[in-house]
């Protein structure tokens, strides 16, 4: 499986135009796990684990031993949510710090469960540090999006 969340450029359509992009990826998993190439950027940022501490989280990645950084030198990073005992999802705000991310909101003193991109219309912006699969500089590529819950999930159908 290959992450292609930032290749997106219509939520409402599941067909990225973006094909060439797509196809680099998966041939970059491929030559690197079946025909044991190595030096390939072929796997995305995963979640690993999670530690609360007082009113922070903090979660760890594999896939990022160089880091990890927000695409496009944007400020701020995107689609990261906290929620306490009461089920109730809050923005984070995220600090990045090497191959982990530090989330808080305000509101929330006791997180207990995080979601990243976890929705139909996410599109993320952390990356890794590493070279993109084709070998070129700039972000490497995007964090699979994740859940550390297993609460049921509202998908508004009203069943």
């Amino acid at each position: 499986m290959v992450v292609i969340t930032d290749l997106v450029d219509d939520v409402k359509d599941i067909h990225p135009r973006n094909k060439k992009d797509v196809g680099a990826r998966l041939a970059a998993w491929a030559l690197a796990e079946t025909y044991k190439k190595e030096g390939l950027t072929y796997k995305s940022p995963m979640y690993k684990n999670m530690e609360v501490n007082k009113n922070k989280v903090t979660v760890y990645f594999n896939n990022a031993p160089n880091g990890l950084i927000i695409k496009g030198g944007e400020k701020k990073a995107t689609e990261f949510y906290i929620a306490g005992d009461d089920k109730s999802f809050l923005p984070a705000d995220v600090k990045i710090e090497g191959d982990h991310v530090i989330l808080s909101n305000k509101q929330i003193k006791n997180p207990v469960a995080v979601r990243f991109a976890f929705s139909n219309t996410a599109i993320a912006n952390i990356f890794s540090k590493e070279a993109r699969p084709d070998g070129s500089a700039g972000p490497g590529l995007p964090v699979n999006p994740f859940r550390t819950d297993d609460w049921d999930v509202d998908t508004g159908s009203g069943e």
